[in-house]
């Protein structure tokens, strides 16, 4: 027999010490089985979680008072369903008490019988149900008239929550543009479920190697091996398993968003030139910008990366002690200058890799004679134009405005 403090756990008389029993003695103590003074004990963990519809064991170990034992009476286990203040018996080794159990958990409710003598109260659900969760499982025991206990104190009831049925996912992360990488499904099975169908949706057949599944005792994996791409960032990718059982047929899912990392690509100029008299212009896709003396200029540097990239301005030619007026991404001239010209590069970085791009900007003198406003000594344009369409054909030297 096991005894912890005056508690044991009797062999039956019938069953010789061998391997099987020093097992499960083993598996109590590794099991951590909590002795108290009265003699009464159990091991549990609690909460357990179980997708709807499939099957788990519940592992227990439990222990009595030695004092108590009637060494001629049967040792008798109950498990117990309590929800909403109401209690049921779900399972029992009693054969005088199986009738007081419904049909239907006498079928999916199991515990042990011979090995409840080894103090293995285990409780097996097959399969479980929506209805199930949020529902508090107890042990009680009985041998003789004096052995005989609930164990439904706190800390040794079990919490059922039944969660919804889909299949896992599971990434070599992190994923980088252009590095094999492999991701793997894992749908979970049991005999009163039937083994799953596990097919991936969402993998170009030209750019992937969906593996065979590989079938284990109580999950199917299915594995695919591909390239990621940035192109291929954020793109939905479904493992779905699908159930045959008798006649009836379901299928769930699950869908994940790939993060492929990537060095920074696709660089887009935004921003606004604003005129000496207010007017704004928008700057979209360009390569070049010219404007006046006096002029005001943001611009704004954005680089496709994942992760985002850190952008950094640097001026060609670049004068010694000249800083430029940059925040984060942003370039901004309050009051742009004549040495304010030259070559500007966006470089951004992340830990992929790099990327730059440049613009030109080119700056007119701006002079004022006899009432008329002059730029260097290509055009000249009366202080009176407010006009913002005649200003910009001015700017644009047309001859017809």
């Amino acid at each position: 027999m096991l005894r912890c403090h005056g508690t044991q756990v009797t062999q039956h008389r019938d069953l010789p010490v061998n391997d099987e029993f020093l097992a499960a003695a083993a598996r109590l103590i590794i099991m951590g089985v909590r002795c108290d003074n009265s003699g009464y004990s159990l091991n549990v963990s609690s909460p357990v979680t179980v997708q709807d519809g499939l099957c788990i064991t519940i592992p227990c170990a439990f222990t009595y008072d030695a004092s108590h034992d009637d060494p001629h009476a049967p040792l008798y286990g109950y498990w117990f369903a309590e929800k909403h203040q109401e209690k049921h018996l779900v399972a029992t080794n009693n054969p005088g008490r199986v009738k007081k159990i419904s049909p239907q958990d006498r079928l999916r409710f199991k515990m042990s019988k011979l090995r409840l003598k080894w103090g293995d109260c285990s409780l097996s659900i097959h399969p479980s149900e929506a209805t199930d969760n949020n529902t508090f499982y107890f042990f009680r025991m009985e041998k003789g008239d004096r052995a005989r206990y609930d164990y439904n104190q706190e800390g040794r009831t079990v919490s059922l929550i039944v969660t919804e049925r889909k299949p896992d996912i599971t990434v070599s992360e992190p994923l980088r543009a252009g590095q094999e990488a492999s991701i793997v499904c894992s749908a979970q099975w049991c005999a009163s479920s039937g083994r799953p169908t596990v097919t991936w949706i969402g993998f170009s057949k030209d750019s992937t190697n969906i593996s065979v599944p590989n079938m284990m005792d109580s999950r199917v994996e299915r594995r695919v091996d591909f390239i990621p791409s940035a192109a291929g960032h954020r793109r939905n990718v479904t493992c779905k398993a699908t159930y045959n059982s008798g006649d009836s047929r379901v299928s769930v899912a699950r869908t994940i968003a790939l993060n492929v990392s990537y060095a920074p690509r696709t660089f887009q100029f935004s921003g606004h030139l604003t005129l000496s008299n207010g007017s704004q212009l928008e700057l979209t896709t360009y390569t070049q910008i010219v404007a006046q003396e006096g002029d005001s200029l943001l611009v704004r540097c954005n680089a496709d990366g994942n992760p985002a990239g850190a952008e950094t301005w640097v001026k060609k030619p670049q004068l010694s002690t000249a800083q430029l007026p940059t925040s984060n991404n942003t370039l901004q001239f309050l009051d742009l200058k004549l040495q304010d010209k030259g070559e500007y590069t966006c470089r951004a970085e992340n830990g992929e890799g790099s990327a730059k791009e440049v613009f030109f900007l080119q700056i007119k003198r701006k002079r004022v004679m006899n009432g008329v406003l002059r730029e260097g000594s290509f055009w000249e344009l009366p202080v009176s134009v407010q006009n913002q369409s005649t200003l910009e054909c001015l700017m644009a030297k047309r001859e017809e405005c």
